[in-house]
């Protein structure tokens, strides 16, 4: 088929075909067909037309692609290299090299080839920089460079053509969902307004520019000089901070924050830039402890698990039989190693810590591997666990040579206070150890207060705060505190912390009602004032904190979204009042949770789905009430269940029992029958036998 020589050239130039490639055509069409079946070929091709066409920027840029293909990158980057001797400026070229260059040497030794390559290709080819900016993302993921790794994915999705951008969305949608990483990282910040005198604020605005396509060193480098210029200048030292941070350079972001928050008069901010510079010194501070694995070779699996189910410190946990993941499927069983033996009459305020979790594998014939056991436990515990494992299994054990701890995750020091496994003991329920956990945060909330603390000069907060001129640094921990006992699982109500150490309450953020609440960094989401946010805003503030995950937030959202019929409705009543159940069982507040189900039921519209849609929130708060084994309100609420769904879902009834039997209430089993039945035993049978007749027709 002939090419309209006047439309855009297929190498992608931008130019028309007339002006740019129409003398290769032919070529090129051959080699699109060549590359995925005839990769030699294709690289021989592209060689020879690139002898006759040196200058052609597609030529070079799909031989290098052919290269890179092959396995061929040091080949595939001096191709390129030599390109840029003779083209300096050709995007395409700059954006395969950088390609090459990251996926070899890393980001740290691309930086400089990268952003140049950003900064010539953001205009003319911004898919070829979002597809940097995400493999960026990746590396910052491993380095633990959770601000970079946000930054970029964003520059990915603004810079993706549109049939990518879903798929670059969902993301950094599960980035932000990730309660591992601190949820101020997990948001976007906003650089300070700076004023300063014309020629400087040509330069400031020059570095800003740069920013928005991810040039972060080259505005890093632009500032540095501002402030050279100007070292008194807060906003100017805040702003650097960020652009080093979104560069992967965490200490030298820290510093520059830390200077920041020295500087900045106004005291909320200048909290929240120390608190950011705060949680970045503990991304890199050396004093961190970790969770850690030994694997141990067995013998006999059978013989080992009599071994472990004879022994009080090793809890057997119950057996998922649903899950079909292949390694799940070779697990023979799970324990809890505790700190002391469970007695027989365990009390339910003092029940022991897991010292270890282990996971007996059995043999897999398939991969041809042995059977094995996993222990895993804290850095302190891992070989004190170790050791009673093996004293257990004795002869079972295979040797420990070579088996040293393996880590799998690592957490700054002060995580380690609010870091605490109880054994669960499945009578008891959920709500019972919702209260011990409770009660072991108020003391460790004690403790903290008490605890010196790096940030605080080895001072203690309780110190610390005695002089008015740390106040800034004091009110930064706390929020530091916040953030650390999130990660955690945790969300307290800080305000009588706050209160004891005489930190000024917040002020509430003056916020445009046309403003996006998405634009604003998520440590100034407590200082929004709710009622004077717009409908709209109410609603992507609940939809925001909901995918952060943090309660405190989620409730003020939530409650404030349910008082706007309109916001409300658009957010969904249904999902809004179980969000609110959610937030009542968090707080170990079952009676309230039952009245956000029963505002979700009445919310339920009388259509074809209704009949589903109830029988969902009837299970939802089936799940919620067996938190308390002792709740009055079960037997009636499981009739209702049979009575109302198990005639017309038959297949509901196994649910029903498998969720009772998973939360240690078998002893509802018999509200399952119908009355007059009751759950069936064999002495039930034998008292049957000896008093029933058998009913014969025609008999009276």
């Amino acid at each position: 088929m002939a090419h309209d020589p006047y439309a855009p050239c297929m190498c992608g130039s931008g130019k028309k075909l007339k002006f740019c490639c129409q003398d290769i055509l032919a070529d090129l069409v051959k080699v699109e067909k060549l590359i995925d079946n005839q990769p030699d070929a294709a690289e021989k091709l592209l060689r020879s037309l690139l002898a006759q066409h040196s200058d052609k920027e597609v030529l070079v840029t799909q031989l290098a692609s052919v290269l890179t293909r092959k396995g061929q990158f040091d080949e595939a980057r001096n191709q390129l290299v030599e390109f840029l001797r003779h083209h300096p400026d050709e995007p395409r070229a700059l954006l395969a090299l950088a390609d090459v260059c990251l996926a070899t040497q890393g980001f740290d030794e691309s930086r400089r080839i990268i952003h140049r390559a950003f900064q010539l290709g953001a205009r003319q080819f911004p898919a070829g920089v979002a597809m940097l900016a995400s493999q960026i993302a990746q590396q910052m993921a491993r380095a633990g460079c959770a601000m970079a790794v946000r930054e970029h994915l964003a520059l990915s999705v603004r810079m993706a053509p549109p049939e990518r951008r879903n798929q670059l969305l969902m993301q950094l949608a599960n980035f932000e969902s990730q309660r591992t990483v601190p949820y101020p990282f997990r948001g976007r910040f906003a650089l300070l307004p700076v004023e300063l005198d014309d020629e400087l604020q040509q330069e400031e605005h020059r570095a800003r520019k740069v920013s928005q396509i991810g040039c972060w060193e080259p505005a890093a480098i632009l500032y540095s000089r501002l402030v050279e210029k100007q070292p008194q200048n807060g906003a100017l030292w805040h702003n650097l901070g960020l652009f080093r941070a979104w560069d992967g350079r965490v200490e030298e972001a820290a510093k520059a924050l830390h200077k920041a928050a020295d500087l900045i008069d106004d005291f909320d901010t200048a909290v929240e830039t120390e608190a950011l510079a705060q949680l970045l010194d503990l991304e890199v501070d050396g004093d961190a402890y970790s969770i850690v694995q030994v694997s141990v070779s067995v013998e006999s699996v059978s013989q080992l698990l009599t071994s472990l189910d004879a022994d009080g410190r090793m809890a057997r946990m119950p057996s998922n039989v649903n899950n079909e993941n292949e390694e799940s499927a070779r697990v023979a069983a799970e324990y809890e190693l505790l700190a002391e033996p469970l007695s027989d009459n365990v009390d339910p305020e003092n029940l022991p810590d897991v010292l270890a979790d282990i996971t007996v594998y059995d043999a897999d014939e398939s991969s041809e591997s042995d059977p094995q056991v996993l222990v895993v436990a804290l850095d302190d515990d891992i070989k004190e666990a170790t050791a009673l494992f093996r004293s257990l299994a004795g002869d079972l054990a295979g040797s420990d040579e070579g088996n040293e701890p393996t880590p799998v995750s690592r957490l700054p020091q002060v995580c380690r206070l609010f870091d605490w496994k109880t054994h669960h003991a499945e009578h008891l329920g959920s709500s019972h150890f919702r209260r011990i956990d409770q009660q072991r945060l108020d003391s460790a909330l004690q403790q903290w207060l008490e605890k010196p603390s790096k940030s605080l000069g080895d001072e203690s907060p309780l110190e610390a705060a005695k002089d008015a001129n740390n106040l800034v640094k004091v009110g930064a921990s706390v929020i530091t505190l916040d953030v650390v006992c999130n990660r955690m699982g945790y969300d307290p109500d800080l305000t009588d912390i706050r209160s004891r150490l005489g930190i000024p309450v917040p002020l509430k953020l003056e916020t445009d009602k046309e403003q996006a609440i998405t634009s604003l960094p998520l440590l100034q989401f407590a200082r929004l004032a709710e009622p004077e946010l717009s409908d709209d805003q109410v609603v992507d503030f609940t939809n925001r904190v909901t995918l952060v995950r943090h309660l405190l937030l989620i409730e003020r959202a939530v409650a404030e979204l349910i008082r706007r019929p309109a916001a409300l409705e658009r957010f969904t009543p249904m999902r809004a009042h179980m969000l609110r159940a959610t937030v009542a069982r968090e707080k170990n507040d079952l009676s309230r949770a039952s009245e956000c189900f029963e505002d979700a039921r009445s919310s339920v519209a009388d259509n074809q789905d209704a009949f589903r849609t109830k029988l969902e929130l009837d299970i939802r708060e089936l799940s919620f009430r067996l938190d308390n084994p002792a709740d009055p309100e079960l037997p009636a609420l499981l009739t209702s269940i049979r009575e109302r769904y198990f005639v017309k879902i038959p297949e509901i009834e196994e649910v029903i029992r498998e969720e009772l039997v998973n939360s240690g209430c078998t002893h509802l089993l018999d509200q399952l029958q119908p009355a007059g039945g009751g759950l069936w035993t064999p002495d039930k049978e034998e008292k049957a036998a000896s008093s029933e007749k058998l009913w014969v027709p025609g008999q009276d």
